[in-house]
């Protein structure tokens, strides 16, 4: 269990937001746990079967998410992970302002700019990604196949 000032403040097992079935792990965090949730997820990750550059990429991409929910996002801020049919599985939400449009349909790294735009084209080039946005947040969940 993490300790009451590490900036994660509520883990539930066996539940979800979005009520997925086989959820290992769903909790709510704050800017002081990104690193904390960076091993839960690596942790979680080789114990599902993801070795390797699969693992380190797959790692990579959720950080990416969870820093850009921190960044960007407003509370409360969550992440749920679980295996699904031979993958494994995190969602990453806030309640933020929604991706801008242009963000958000740009595939070109070189459109990006120096600032922002690298952690969403990260994130689709080493996972499967699916992105739901509007003005009441963001969702974004990532994928891996396992071995």
């Amino acid at each position: 269990m993490p300790a009451p000032d590490s900036g994660v403040v509520a883990v539930e097992r066996g539940k979800a937001a979005s009520k997925v079935a086989g959820i290992l792990l769903s909790l709510e965090f704050e800017h002081g746990a990104i690193t904390q949730i960076r091993h839960l997820v690596q942790r979680s990750a080789a114990t599902a079967g993801l070795t390797g550059a699969a693992l380190d990429d797959y790692v990579l991409a959720v950080h990416e998410a969870v820093t850009n929910a921190v960044k960007y996002g407003n509370r409360p801020r969550s992440i749920s992970i679980w295996e699904e049919s031979g993958a494994f599985f995190s969602e990453v939400r806030d309640s933020g302002p929604g991706i801008p449009y242009q963000t958000l349909t740009s595939n070109d790294l070189a459109e990006r700019s120096p600032f922002g735009g690298r952690g969403l084209w990260l994130m689709r080039h080493l996972t499967r990604t699916t992105i739901q946005t509007g003005p009441d947040g963001t969702t974004i969940r990532l994928a891996a196949s396992l071995p």
